[in-house]
């Protein structure tokens, strides 16, 4: 498509390609501006046009009715002899967040809550007048030249309040919104609101603070189970993946991300957290991490037996955090080697406290480096390194490296069935981990074959009131429905 329609518009390149149509950037020639174009597709015939039509001429009306400075203004709508229809609006220029993440990895805390800031006021006024995106993603946030986020493609919104036309604009097959940044309750087929925007954006801002987005899967794998995972699973939490978060910040994603849509936090809230984060980073230059303050020498030295006792009090009470930081604090006293034998088991135990507090990034850290020790003195088949590496592996897994614990857990597999025996709990264990992130990689079949041996193996063995009975079977039941709507 090239030359100039309407004796006003020149088409310029284009600037991509979606289900809907074209966008190509032009001339307008009588205002002398540059203009985005964007051209309903023509490849679609029949009732599937008519809706396409539909729902083109929707977008036109509803991001024209927003009317706000993160959305790119329409200008004019039409229909070409030949191009058929078509809108003119505000050409954003920019990058998508989905090309920063790509080029720069995890955006600095600012920029993050600069984006979560405005990105929550667009959603506020849409919102107020009554309108939902229902598709929003990094593919569809633009960040300008001048650091304004533009929220792009109204294709899928929807009014809830119907304005006179309240046929259904998607097929009954067809479900709004992308896979990947879909909330629980459309996945589940429920009602979309307003709220369902508000977990996509808990997924957009997972995404541009860690890098990666809540749930993957192998690009092999069916979009099904990317579905399930927001349906049914909870994502790692966002600290995990790094420590300069504020922790109101990364309390807010994560509440974005809650399955019951009663449970996010409003746009409102969105907007006074992360401004209230972007006033304290301007005021304090650079991130501070609060570090727990070290013991005097005496409180260092006390007696192992207080020390313990302490520490089982704080984990009782669900104080894990405070236990963790006295034993460090304590192990830092010492000054005694990584690999002191006597100090080997309250290092197991920090660890341990760092998993129950959700420190997984520190876990993994403590894990690596105490095993890196030990296997240099220690053959790998000695219980402390088994240890350490399963407790590397189950950290990778809550960071949501799935590939990467999988890997982990498989190689730990056949030493721990040669140095416990096939049938200890250790080693049900591992295959329970290997089985579920086979699942999370989308290798359903498989996992559910593995998951049914495990089942059938824990039956002969185990006592009957063994929570590893339930775990296995509850996992091996999703699988199985996961299967058969697929079929």
């Amino acid at each position: 498509m090239r030359g100039t329609f309407e004796e006003r518009y020149e088409l310029l390149h284009r600037l991509g390609r979606g289900g809907m149509g074209e966008v190509w950037a032009a001339r307008d020639l009588q205002l002398n501006r540059v203009v985005a174009v964007k051209f309903l597709s023509s490849r679609s015939q029949g009732a599937d046009l008519r809706r396409l039509e539909r729902r083109f001429e929707r977008e036109a009306r509803l991001t024209a009715r927003i009317d706000h400075p993160s959305v790119p203004a329409v200008h004019e709508t039409g229909r070409h002899e030949d191009a058929g229809l078509y809108i003119v609006m505000e050409l954003v220029k920019g990058k998508t967040l989905s090309a920063l993440v790509r080029e720069r990895g995890p955006f600095p805390v600012q920029l993050a809550a600069t984006i979560a800031a405005q990105t929550a006021d667009v959603l506020a006024h849409a919102h107020r007048i009554h309108v939902i995106h229902r598709d929003l993603k990094p593919s569809n946030l633009m960040l300008t030249d001048n650091g304004t986020v533009k929220v792009l493609d109204f294709g899928v919104a929807a009014a809830l309040k119907p304005d006179g036309d309240k046929s259904r604009l998607t097929k009954a097959d067809e479900m709004p919104g992308t896979p990947g940044f879909i909330s629980p309750e459309q996945g589940e087929g429920g009602d979309v609101t307003a709220q369902s925007d508000l977990y996509a954006l808990g997924c957009v801002l997972y995404e541009v603070t860690t890098g990666r987005p809540p749930f993957e899967i192998a690009p092999t794998a069916s979009p099904l189970f990317l579905i399930y995972q927001h349906v049914h699973e909870k994502p790692p939490p966002v600290a995990g993946h790094r420590d300069d978060l504020p922790p109101a910040f990364a309390d807010l994603v994560m509440r974005l991300l809650a399955k019951d849509p009663s449970e996010r936090p409003s746009a409102q809230e969105v907007q006074h957290v992360a401004q209230t984060c972007l006033r304290q980073q301007s005021a304090v230059p650079g991130p501070r991490v609060p570090r727990p303050e070290p013991k005097t020498e005496v409180e260092a030295e006390q007696p192992p037996a207080s020390l313990t006792q302490e520490i089982r009090r704080l984990a009782d009470r669900g104080e894990h955090a405070t236990a963790a930081a006295l034993l460090e604090n304590h192990l830092r006293g010492t000054r005694r080697p990584l690999d002191d034998p006597d100090l080997i088991p309250l290092r197991l135990t920090l660890c341990e406290l760092r998993i129950a507090s959700e420190d997984f990034t520190r876990a993994y850290d403590d894990y690596f480096a105490l095993g890196g020790a030990l296997r240099r003195q220690r053959p790998k088949t000695d219980r402390d390194v088994l240890t350490c590496r399963a407790g590397v592996a189950r950290c990778l897994a809550e960071l949501g490296q799935t590939p990467e614990a999988l890997h982990e857990f498989e190689a730990l597999l056949p030493v721990q069935q040669h140095v416990f025996g096939a049938v200890d709990r250790t080693v049900f264990d591992t295959r329970y981990e290997i089985a579920a992130l086979t699942a999370r990689g989308g290798h359903i079949e498989a996992a559910r074959d593995q998951l049914s041996g495990l089942v059938a193996d824990q039956g002969r063995i185990l006592p009957a009131g063994d929570e590893r009975h339930a775990r296995a079977e509850a996992l091996l039941a999703r699988l199985d429905r996961l299967l058969e709507s697929t079929r």
